[in-house]
């Protein structure tokens, strides 16, 4: 007799906010169990793929496995990885072994790097005093709220000008022209502030 029958039958059923948890617990522990029995197979799949690379034209690799599985290359590149890694390693699932190997993705060829100017502003945000910046108006004397705007306005002109000058410089596809300019806007409005 199956739950709901016992159900019908007047049985009493587990209320929802007991039901709800153990169903959850049930497809996660599926899901484990799912992903620790497919990994020997994505194992075997990375090892023919490996087998198969060298007999493709250099840069076909990525278009065939599209073309033949429907896969991602960044999924062939985790199956691969795994045949290449040690046997003795113990993975518990993919992900498991994409989490332990992995460096970060924004290294990847195939995905979005942050733009090259990201690192150079987050070191100038990080020196911004919040503290002061945070502190009413009223609470502060005049020079104090004075010299506050001030390296406000010094930070914010420093993080425009790496912007673009990521931009504008000539070894990033702008002129020599375009960087005088550049410095020049940002002395001006240094000397301003």
């Amino acid at each position: 007799m199956t739950e709901l029958a016992k159900s019908d039958a007047g049985y009493v059923a587990r209320p929802l906010r007991v039901l709800i948890p153990l169903i959850h617990d049930d497809l996660k522990q599926a899901r484990d169990a799912a992903e620790r029995a497919g990994l020997p197979y994505y194992r075997a799949a990375g090892e023919k793929m490996l087998e198969a690379k060298p007999q493709i034209l250099h840069g076909q690799f990525r278009d065939w496995i599209k073309r033949n599985f429907g896969i991602s290359y960044q999924h062939a590149t985790q199956y691969m990885g795994l045949a290449k890694s040690s046997r003795t390693q113990d993975f518990s699932s993919l992900s498991d072994f994409v989490r332990q190997t992995s460096s970060p993705t924004y290294n990847l060829p195939h995905t979005v790097r942050p733009p090259s100017w990201h690192e150079p502003v987050k070191q100038i945000v990080d020196r911004v005093d919040t503290e002061t910046l945070n502190r009413a108006r009223e609470e502060m004397k005049r020079a104090d709220e004075r010299d506050a705007q001030r390296k406000l306005a010094l930070q914010l002109i420093d993080i425009g000008y790496k912007v673009l000058a990521r931009t504008l410089h000539p070894d990033k596809g702008g002129s020599r022209e375009a960087m005088v300019r550049l410095n020049a806007v940002r002395d001006r409005l240094k000397q301003s502030v």
